[in-house]
Order: structure tokens, then C-alpha cells, then sequence
């Protein structure tokens, strides 16, 4: 009845690693403080596959309520709890497998077991086809009937309302059988881009700003693209996107595999779109998505002012994309040792309650934090855990203030999970993708909010301002612009157009004008920008704009709890502990804001526009 690869959401941010001509280091050569501590989960492969053993004796306890679910109230809860039962196996034994297996993709056996696990899985969501159909079939007012009259059953009422709402979208229990038995077939682009890009895809060596040659990484670029030194981010960018261009075919095909699965699948439920069913299913209405889109494209004026002052700031006569992210101040907050980024990160969190504050040090202690780079282990950072487990969260730790400011965000989500798990039933532990940002980046808000008022330099001002300016832009109007591009390329298929790697350079080269105009020089390699987004080659559907507005929410959410105080954190930590118990939309205006108004995405514009007025007048001091 769940995804159970999406049971507590694995969210992805890209994370950087200091460029350096130290040669990274194996796992085992790390101190285990900065390991997490997955034996909680399983002590050992052999308690893994235990649980295997048990799950392959527990699926067909679910089928044999295939045909029952109606017959009365208590047979319907019976065939619920043991779904929770055997969701809550699975999902330990798929996480498992995934976080090992992310620690080194090199391993063969660790990446065996993951693929393993999914084919696991996807027996799960098999052997489950029937119940949507089923309950489908009951008619409403009987299960009002069943539901008032079992003790037990109530707690449910939600879950289904929102299976109930698939009515219109759901096919019969023969139908629901195949598409769930393809799932894995379906999805296997997502494995193969993870392959790809986390064990076969290399950019070479380049010379560093010391004169040093060192190996070009994922986790090495962002800190590269920050260098004072133009030739070497530039060296870094078209390093990095000469090989996207390279293979850019194969990512194309790849990519031409997902959209072509996830139209494919909405045709066959009935949607308008495949966006249609990707908001539907998170009951967000597709204008949210759409009206995200065309207020960023009206609102491009602030962020080409923006790149405007950066090119003016860094004295370029043209602004080329490796100059985006370039330093326009002196980095004032760098070389932070973890044990530093911890004080600060739990100093600026104080707003949120000693309660919060508490459990954050707790996952310290607890084995929650994977903390650095090593040879083999997955980029970015994540967090990622089930209903029973610790919410681990994986970091590539630099030393940097985008570091710290991971610190936070990963920590948002890890938090989110474990108050989630702590306060609701199994059931509505998980949340929502549209929620799933925005604890994060509320922490991330308010970490920054709190180190630009103790801010007492000119220097430290403008890299502050700087800094955040280009988180800014990189979680609303970029995450908008990879929607904008995901939505005219689902788009294209549903036309009847094949999807190229030229057709989808040129839609990403024509909306990349769209918002930034000529502000930025468009360098040929830059066409390639969509084949490096993992979330459009992952498994990640009509994933991105989510942290556009969640950005939107974060960014209402901070100014509300720094402002009004308890009223406002009370609004906020409810809404961490409320999961999924209703819908993201609801949730949402409970914690005091409402996403189906312009107004929170038009203050956020404002907002943006304001702080890039400050930094220019910082600037002139």
C-alpha cells in the first residue's frame, strides 16, 4: 500500500568536500564517532537475512485477505495491521541494505543485497495490489459502518481517505497486480543513473589554486566553484560538465526511460498528465506546481539584479557559470571543525526548545551522524531511516559554512523523522514529499538569521548576505527552473516527441534563458546542466519543485517562530509530529501558512530582493 523505499523520505543535498591533494580515505580509516551505528538495525548479515526469511513467510498472510477486506470490520483490521507488520520488515530490511550499500557503492556484495532488497520490495507492493481495488469496492457508507463499530479501526479513518481518494485512479485488482509486478522494471533507470553516478562517472584531475593536482570529485566541486581563483573554476566546471556532455546519450536514453515509465503509468490510471498524478498523489493541486512556476518567471527581476552584482562585485566584464558561486567577500567562516559545527548549529537552534535542541545532541551520542567523505561512499547528503531505526543522516563534512549549513538541514530532517516516529502510529509516521523540505530548510533560515545578527564585520556581512543569497537562489529559483524543465520535458513525451540529448538540451538552454536572461553567459557545455540532476534520473518524479516550496514555507515558517516566539514554535514542532496524519495542504495552514495563495511565494521574492538590496549596500560601505 506504501513505497517502501520512500517510508521515511531519503532526501538528497548536495554536500562538498575541501579540495585537497590528501588522497580520501578507505572507510575503516575513519574514527568510528564519525560513523553511524547501523548495528541497531541488524548486528549482523546473518539477523538480515533472518528477517528475509521471515518476510518471505509473512507475504502470503497478506494475500490470504485477498476478497475479505469487505466482509467485516474486524477482518479489515486484522489485514491492515498485518500489512503494517510486514511494511515495517521490509522497510528495515530495504534501509538496511541501502545505507550499507552507501557506503562504499565499490562493494559488490553491499550493492548485491540492495538490488536484492528491491526485488523484495517490489513483491511487497505484488502481493498488496489487491487492497486499493478492494476497498475501492466497499461502499462508503458500509465502511463508515465498519469503521464506527471496530474498536481499533478509527485510528485509521485517514489512511482511508487518502486510498479512498484514488478512486477515479485505480484499476482493477488484475491491472493493479501487473503494474506493481513491472515496478521494478519500471524503476530500473533509477539504479542504473545510481551506478553511474556514483561508481563509474570520473572527471579526471585538475590543478588546484596551490599548484597541486588533485582528483576532480562530486563532493570536491562545490568547493572548487567557490575557489577566488577564476581559472580553477573553471577548470572544475568544464571538467565536470565535459564529461555530462560526453555521455550525455546515454543519460539522455536513461532519462527518456523514466519519463517515457511515468507518463506510461499515468495514461493507464487515467490522469490528464504524469504531473497531474504526481501532485494528485501527494493531494497537492496542480496549480501549486504550475502557479510556483509562473511566479518565478515573473519574478526573475531580483535574481538577474543579483547576478548583476555579482559580475559588478568580482570585476568580470562578463558573467560566466563558473562565476555564480564565486566569492564576492572574504569567506570569514571556514576551516570549522565538526565539534564546532555542532556548538554552532545547536546555539542557533535555540529557538526551537530545549526539547529539539535535546534530541539533536542525542543523535550525536546515539550513532546517528555519518560525518565524512571516503573512498566510495555515496555524494551529497542525505538523511535517511525507518519507523523503528535511528533517523541516520550522512554527511561529507568540509569544514566549510555550506557544511555547517548542511549540519542543520540534514538535521531538520532527521529530527522531523524521530518526533514523526515518536508521536504517531506506524501509519503516519512517514511524511509527505511537499513536507519533507521544510524542516530543514526552516533550520537552515534560522541558522543563518541568528549569525547575520551577531555579524559585526563589513566581511563577515557580505559573506553571510552572499552565502545565503545563493542558498536562496539555489533552493527557490533554480529548484523552480529544474521543475519548469522537468515539466516541459514529460510534456514533450505526452506530445508524441522523443526526448534527445539535443531536444532536451535545447529546453533546458531556452528556460535557463527564461530566468536568468543574459545575465549570465550561456557556455555551450551549460545545455548539459539537466544530465547531472540526480533527482530527474532517480526515482524522483516531479520531485524538485518541492524545494522550491518548501523554501517558500521554511523561509515564512523562520520569520514566524523568530518573531512571535512559543505560539509560533508550538505551530511549527506540531507540525514535525503530525507525519502525515493529514493532508501536506492542511498541515501546512495549521503551522500558519498557506500554499495555495500566491502570497508566501510573492514574500519570498520580496524577501529575496530585499537581502540583495542589503548586500549592495554593504557593498558601498
Amino acid at each position: 500500500m506504501k513505497d517502501i523505499t520512500k517510508l521515511i523520505p531519503l532526501v538528497l543535498l548536495i554536500c562538498t568536500s575541501s579540495p585537497s591533494a590528501e588522497e580520501l580515505k578507505e572507510r575503516n580509516e575513519i574514527a568510528a564517532q564519525y560513523k553511524w551505528d547501523l548495528t541497531d538495525m541488524y548486528a549482523s548479515t546473518k539477523k538480515w537475512e533472518a528477517d528475509i526469511i521471515k518476510y518471505n513467510t509473512l507475504l502470503p498472510e497478506i494475500e490470504s485477505y485477498n476478497g475479505r477486506l469487505g466482509d467485516d470490520g474486524e477482518t479489515l483490521l486484522a489485514a491492515v495491521q498485518k500489512m503494517e507488520e510486514v511494511e515495517i520488515l521490509i522497510s528495515n530490511v530495504f534501509v538496511f541494505a541501502g545505507l550499507k550499500s552507501y557506503e562504499d557503492m565499490r562493494d559488490g556484495e553491499n550493492s548485491a543485497n540492495f538490488s536484492r532488497a528491491r526485488t523484495l520490495s517490489a513483491k511487497y507492493n505484488e502481493a498488496t495490489s489487491y487492497m486499493r481495488p478492494e476497498l475501492l469496492a466497499i461502499p462508503p457508507r458500509k465502511l463508515e459502518e465498519m469503521i464506527d463499530s471496530t474498536k481499533g479501526l478509527g485510528i485509521y479513518r485517514h489512511f482511508f481517505d487518502e486510498q479512498l481518494r484514488m478512486r477515479d485512479y485505480t484499476l482493477n485488482e488484475a491491472e493493479e497486480k501487473i503494474l506493481a509486478s513491472a515496478s521494478d522494471a519500471l524503476g530500473k533507470f533509477s539504479s542504473v543513473y545510481g551506478a553511474f553516478n556514483n561508481a563509474d562517472i570520473k572527471y579526471g584531475e585538475i590543478v588546484d589554486a596551490e599548484g597541486n593536482t588533485v582528483e576532480l570529485t562530486k563532493a570536491r566541486y562545490a568547493a572548487f566553484m567557490s575557489s577566488t581563483d577564476r581559472r580553477v573554476r573553471e577548470d572544475a566546471w568544464k571538467g565536470v560538465y565535459r564529461e555530462y556532455e560526453r555521455l550525455g546519450n546515454t543519460l539522455a536514453a536513461n532519462y527518456e526511460g523514466h519519463v517515457k515509465a511515468r507518463v506510461f503509468q499515468a495514461k493507464v490510471r487515467g490522469f490528464d498528465s504524469a504531473l497531474q498524478a504526481a501532485t494528485y498523489g501527494n493531494a497537492i493541486p496542480t496549480e501549486v506546481y504550475t502557479n510556483l512556476i509562473e511566479a518565478a518567471r515573473q519574478g526573475k527581476g531580483p535574481l538577474q539584479r543579483y547576478m548583476e552584482l555579482r559580475r559588478e562585485a568580482l570585476g568580470v566584464k562578463i558573467l560566466q557559470p563558473w562565476d555564480t558561486s564565486a566569492p564576492i567577500g572574504e569567506e570569514t567562516i571556514k576551516s570549522v571543525s565538526f565539534e564546532e559545527a555542532k556548538q554552532i548549529v545547536a546555539d542557533a537552534l535555540t529557538p526551537l526548545g530545549h526539547e529539539y535542541v535535546s534530541t539533536y545532541w542525542e543523535g550525536f551520542s546515539d550513532g546517528w551522524v555519518d560525518v565524512y567523505e571516503s573512498k566510495g561512499k555515496r555524494g551529497g547528503a542525505y538523511s535517511w531511516g525507518t519507523y523503528e531505526s535511528k533517523p541516520y543522516l550522512s554527511m561529507n563534512y568540509n569544514g566549510t559554512f555550506s557544511s555547517v549549513s548542511t549540519l542543520a538541514h540534514e538535521y531538520g530532517h532527521s529530527i522531523h523523522s524521530s518526533l514523526a516516529a515518536e508521536t504517531q502510529p506506524y501509519t503516519y509516521a512517514n511524511y509527505r514529499t511537499f513536507i519533507a523540505e521544510i524542516a530543514s530548510m526552516t533550520n537552515e533560515a534560522i541558522l543563518f538569521q541568528k549569525m547575520l545578527s551577531e555579524a559585526t564585520s563589513k566581511e563577515d556581512k557580505v559573506f553571510l548576505l552572499q552565502t545565503y543569497l545563493d542558498e536562496f537562489r539555489g533552493g527557490f529559483y533554480t529548484q523552480a527552473l529544474f521543475a519548469d524543465y522537468e515539466m516541459q520535458a514529460h510534456a514533450a513525451v505526452e506530445s508524441g516527441k522523443a526526448l534527445t540529448k539535443d531536444s532536451l538540451n535545447k529546453i533546458y538552454h531556452d528556460t535557463h534563458i527564461a530566468y536568468y536572461g543574459d545575465s549570465v553567459q550561456m557556455n555551450p557545455l551549460m545545455d548539459s546542466t539537466w544530465s547531472r540532476i540526480p533527482h530527474f534520473l532517480r526515482n524522483d518524479n516531479f520531485y524538485v519543485y518541492q524545494y522550491s516550496t518548501s523554501f517558500v514555507a521554511a523561509t515564512a515558517l523562520a520569520k514566524m517562530i523568530l518573531k512571535d516566539g512559543e505560539p509560533a514554535r508550538a505551530r511549527f514542532l506540531n507540525l514535525l509530529r503530525s507525519g502525515s496524519n493529514d493532508y501536506p495542504i492542511e498541515l501546512l495552514k495549521k503551522a500558519g501558512v498557506d500554499m495555495t495563495t500566491p502570497a508566501p511565494v510573492i514574500a519570498t521574492i520580496e524577501l529575496f530582493d530585499q537581502m540583495v538590496s542589503e548586500l549592495e549596500k554593504t557593498l558601498k560601505e
